[in-house]
């Protein structure tokens, strides 16, 4: 007797190889052709078809060594290597008796599908909206010697009522036994995608030895499944996961929550980001969903959760990589005409980390709105800040309300010439434990831009390129911020710390964020865009995109000289294969890099492909990022991923991985990986993986977690 869990899962199995139907449906209009002349029966009334004979009709094709037809009944009788073609499905069968005026069809011996399931009967039978299969056996993709199937006596559907009866069957692994399922009525369900699983084993230098069982179970939008690590050297590590995708007419909601928990046994545990010991009960859970709901109201949520700094370092070290900071939020936005308001909140869930949390923050941005001449747009916002440490103390709160108000008028000059004088003021109340300070500031800017536009009269087959256009904007901008009043403004708080800003800083008082470090300023900034686009056969794309801006003047309060920068950043796509990226902040006054990366990538279609980047932030942290694949044929993929530390001068980090397709069902992994760093991350890992259908909660075949912060 099958336990009930595992009877859940080859019932699920069943359900995923039986989701789809095949018909094949008659038409008056047909047409009858063959390589040797159609005769015709005046007795039975019946034309035959013999040497490559071919019915065909407006929606189905049938092939056969010999084809007979009666015009008046309908019935046709198809013999000999015969085939049935309608849409993405086909029939194989030794004998075919058709009704042409109906659609029903019996087939004798009969294999076929729609990709990538297929089946094999000795008798299928459609009569109406009913299918029948006897004796058959039905495969998740191609036959194989090793490949999953279901066998069973009797299957039928019914389309119409979406309902499915299938016999006591067998689930095989080729013509290997794994279980029996009793007999089984239903709902067929649309969305079916069954079950998939894996097994892995392999040694890591810090975890020790470990085997790794999973499974993934997908029914109609939900996808639900786990995985089952032992480490020799740490326990058992749980890790359950649940996704969930809808779309409808307006909107749609998308979902994933992922944990794990494990009891870790390891003798010492060492401690956390704050130098205290980690406790050995450790674990996750990472839950994060977007939904919109409707053309104009949408949510976000994420709630990250974990029971010590270290737990995804040690466990998910992918994971880590793109996952250093926790966030647990929800915003709730709605869009209207012209105006959008929201409600975000932002709490500190472990309290390892310090943060500010805002309890919450309503924000209300307006505009622009044309009225008197004028360009009009506002913003208010009221927040509710709670600053946490690492320990998860709470200092007290701060409220604050900002409001501010722009208002400006473009003036068309003459040949693309536009000139943009600006307006704003902006104000913030405080209401602190010792007091309540207020500030004012007035915003006065003028901004003047020149537009060009030059088709070129450039063409090249190679690189599919028969017409240029070549569109340029040349721009100045002027910021004068002046404080024009407020009370015990010096007792306002930093809330938010901003450490460096690596990209283009914004020009106008109402665009900044972080709203306590505005400050008195003279600002002016030139700007250069180009962007160069390609025609093909009707099709567009963009060739070339760069943007450079640069601070000529930057004062800040009484004379105080800040520093200039010029911030640059180029993307070049010649052409679908190759792409090229270049980001550059520079302080002209120091000549010190905020930021230098550069990213060059190349790939043949789904074949081979490499990416090769360079960064450096703030003249330090300078590193170069390989990955690289090849499918080497149409079982065998290989991969190499590489991150080299030039200050440290030795590799960090590498990763190697085989993949080998045995069958259309099963994939086996081979991968090595090394990791030189910190203490828990100077480690060699080699794992041995085995799975079935593409496990999607571990995914072995996708990228490893560094390509998402490196590759550019």
């Amino acid at each position: 007797m099958i336990p009930l869990s595992l009877q859940t899962c080859l019932l699920g199995f069943v359900l995923f190889l039986l989701a789809s139907s095949i018909r094949v449906y008659g038409d008056s209009n047909l047409v009858l052709e063959s390589d040797q002349p159609i005769t015709y029966s005046d007795q039975n009334k019946t034309i035959h078809a013999l040497g490559n004979a071919s019915l065909k009709g407006d929606d189905f094709l049938v092939l056969a060594e010999e084809i007979s037809w009666n015009r008046e009944t309908g019935d046709a009788l198809a013999v000999g290597e015969v085939s049935i073609t309608r849409g993405d499905s086909r029939i194989l069968a030794d004998r075919v008796h058709l009704q042409t005026n109906t659609g029903d069809y019996l087939a004798i011996n009969a294999a076929g599908g729609t990709p990538p399931k297929h089946f094999t009967a000795q008798r299928m039978e459609s009569n109406g909206s009913i299918e029948t299969y006897h004796h058959g056996v039905l495969y998740m993709s191609e036959p194989g010697l090793f490949e999953p199937n279901i066998r069973a006596k009797h299957y039928t559907a019914d389309s119409n009522r979406s309902t499915f009866s299938i016999s006591t069957s067998q689930v095989r692994i080729g013509n290997i036994l794994i279980g029996i399922l009793p007999g089984y009525t239903g709902k067929k369900r649309d969305g079916l995608g069954g079950v998939s699983s894996m097994i892995k084993v392999g040694k890591d230098g810090t975890l020790g030895w470990y085997g790794e069982v999973g499974f993934d179970y997908k029914w109609s939008d939900l996808t639900a499944g786990a995985t089952l690590t032992y480490y020799q050297d740490r326990g058992l590590l749980l890790s359950p996961m649940i996704t969930h995708s809808k779309s409808f007419e307006d909107g749609y909601i998308k979902s994933r929550l992922k944990g794990g928990w494990v009891n870790d046994t390891a003798s010492n545990l060492g401690t956390d980001a704050r130098g205290l010991p980690i406790r050995q009960n450790r674990g996750y859970a990472h839950f994060s969903n977007l939904s919109r709901f409707s053309d104009r109201f949408r949510s976000s949520t994420a709630i990250e959760w974990e029971s010590d700094s270290e737990m995804i370092r040690d466990f998910k070290r992918n994971e880590f990589y793109s996952n250093q900071w926790n966030q647990s939020y929800n915003e709730m936005s709605y869009e209207g005409d012209g105006y959008t308001v929201s409600v975000f909140t932002r709490w500190q869930t472990n309290s390892h980390e310090s943060m500010v949390e805002q309890l919450p923050l309503l924000t209300m941005d307006g505009g622009p709105y044309y009225k008197a001449n004028l360009y009009h747009s506002g913003s208010l916002s009221y927040g509710n800040l709670i600053q946490r440490d690492e320990y998860g103390v709470k200092e007290p709160s701060i409220r604050r309300f900002n409001i501010g108000y722009k208002t400006e008028k473009p003036l068309a000059l003459a040949n693309g010439l536009v000139l943009n004088p600006s307006l704003a003021l902006f104000h913030q109340d405080y209401d602190l434990p010792t007091g309540n300070p207020n500030r004012s500031f007035f915003e006065y800017g003028l901004d003047l831009h020149a537009h060009f536009h030059q088709p070129l009269p450039y063409s090249n087959e190679i690189w599919e390129i028969d017409r240029m256009l070549h569109s340029m904007k040349l721009s100045v901008g002027y910021r004068g911020t002046e404080h024009v009043s407020g009370s015990n403004s010096g007792a306002i708080p930093t809330v938010n710390t901003v450490v460096e800003d690596l990209n283009l800083a914004p020009l106008d008082i109402l665009d900044h964020k972080d709203s306590e470090i505005i400050r008195p300023k003279q600002l002016i900034r030139f700007g250069w865009e180009n962007n160069l686009f390609a025609k093909w056969n009707e099709a567009n794309r963009k060739l070339l995109s760069m943007r450079a801006f640069y601070d000529v003047y930057n004062s800040r309060e009484a004379g105080t000289q800040d520093s200039d920068f010029l911030y640059a950043d180029l993307s070049v796509h010649p052409a679908h294969w190759v792409s090229l990226n270049v980001r550059h902040k520079v302080d002209l006054q120091s000549g010190e890099n905020y930021r230098k990366s550069y990213g060059l990538s190349v790939r043949d279609g789904r074949f081979q492909g490499a990416s090769l980047s360079y960064l450096s932030y703030l003249d330090f942290n300078n590193y170069t990022y390989f990955s690289g694949w090849k499918r080497l044929n149409e079982k065998l993929f290989s991969s190499l991923s590489a991150l080299y530390d030039l200050d440290q001068d030795f590799l960090t980090y590498w990763n190697g991985r085989l993949e080998y397709r045995t069958g259309s069902s099963w994939v086996w992994d081979f991968t090595i990986t090394q990791r030189k760093g910190t203490n828990r991350e100077n480690n060699t890992e080699f794992s041995v993986g085995l799975s079935l259908s593409g496990f999607k909660l571990n995914q072995l075949t996708e990228p490893d977690g560094l390509s998402s912060i490196y590759a550019m």
